[in-house]
């Protein structure tokens, strides 16, 4: 059984980890470290302790693992003024890049702790699932990397790709955080339907930056926010280096994920959607053949609060300790 802490508990990721760990198993206490507690109002159960932010230090020693649900900068700025607890799963984008230079140049915010990011790993478990299992500190992925990077692992893995691949993603407002703006107010999100950092979306270069660790590709990745709270939709268009059918592609995806207690491969022609991954951790992906144009066409749907962040931080946690990877993580769909 271990203990852990929630700083920025009160966010949307942060409710969500807190709505999965309390049915957790191998957790026996949950911290939720917050400034916002007109936010924790909807927490009940006999393992939260509810605490403000800035107490998260006194804890440092007694608890196993701490999640950070903050915004990018923040945990940087937090670690630069205390200790560095033993281990913790990060869901900013401050510790996705091996090179410092590569965040600052992204994201306009200086490393100040480039020793402990030469220790972090990536936390995509599907493909770094060995080095995760030895990690103290892991960055979770991105909601939209998470999503392309799985639509395209197989076909680099396998070397059939050829040029860039364009990734036309759709996400719920959800991703853009709890804060509101003019970008994610109703009003403006109801029956409309936008691109948005066109050409400068800070995941583009996160995808990648990881795609390289495993083969090389160019990716031209453009976001689009559709008027729904949560999910994604990934639409992926890869050029082939070789004819291949659409049954030995969907060999192939099946192949790479046999053994993923999180991803469904479905037949060629077939979609996912948003509505049946809704509220679970798990991957929908189809992938099929243009024969006209030789192009691989991978459709995939996450959850972006869950696979994209809150689930797969605890699918983490879970690879860490040698719990059962999907333990706590076992529900149904929000479905209809």
């Amino acid at each position: 059984m271990i203990r852990v802490g929630i700083v920025g508990a009160s966010g949307y990721v942060g409710q969500e980890l807190t709505r999965i760990l309390l049915k957790h198993g191998k957790v026996e206490k949950i911290y939720l470290f917050t400034d916002h507690f007109e936010g924790a109002d909807i927490f009940r159960g006999d393992k939260l302790i509810i605490r403000e932010r800035k107490d998260y230090q006194e804890y440092v020693d007694d608890l196993d693992l701490f999640f950070f649900a903050l915004g990018n900068g923040e945990l940087l700025k937090i670690l630069s003024e205390s200790r560095v607890p033993e281990r913790f799963i990060d869901l900013s984008a401050d510790f996705r890049f091996k090179n410092p230079y590569e965040y600052e140049r992204i994201y306009g915010i200086k490393h100040t702790l480039p020793n402990v990011l030469e220790e972090v790993v990536y936390g995509l478990p599907e493909i770094f699932r060995k080095e995760i299992k030895k990690a103290k500190y892991i960055a979770n992925p991105g909601c939209y990397p998470t999503a392309s990077i799985l639509g395209i692992y197989p076909l680099i893995k396998e070397g059939k790709t050829f040029g860039s691949a364009i990734i036309d993603a759709k996400s719920g407002i959800s991703g853009a955080g709890r804060k509101p703006s003019d970008k994610n107010i109703y009003g403006n999100i109801a029956e409309n339907f936008q691109a948005y950092s066109i050409l400068n979306h800070r995941h583009q270069p996160e995808i990648e930056n990881v795609i390289k660790e495993f083969g090389y590709i160019k990716v031209l990745f453009v976001p689009q926010l559709l008027p729904t709270f949560r999910g994604i939709f990934a639409s992926i268009y890869v050029p082939l280096n070789e004819e291949i059918s659409s049954e030995d592609l969907f060999e192939i995806y099946t192949n790479i994920y046999k053994n993923e207690p999180f991803v469904k491969v479905l037949p060629p022609f077939t979609s996912p959607e948003i509505k049946k991954v809704r509220g679970t951790n798990w991957v929908f992906i189809s992938a099929q053949v243009d024969k006209n144009t030789k192009n691989a066409l991978i459709f995939v749907a996450i959850d972006n609060l869950i696979k994209g962040a809150a689930g797969q931080a605890v699918q983490n946690m879970n690879i860490m300790f040698g719990f059962s990877e999907e333990e706590g993580l076992d529900f149904l769909p929000l479905y209809p």
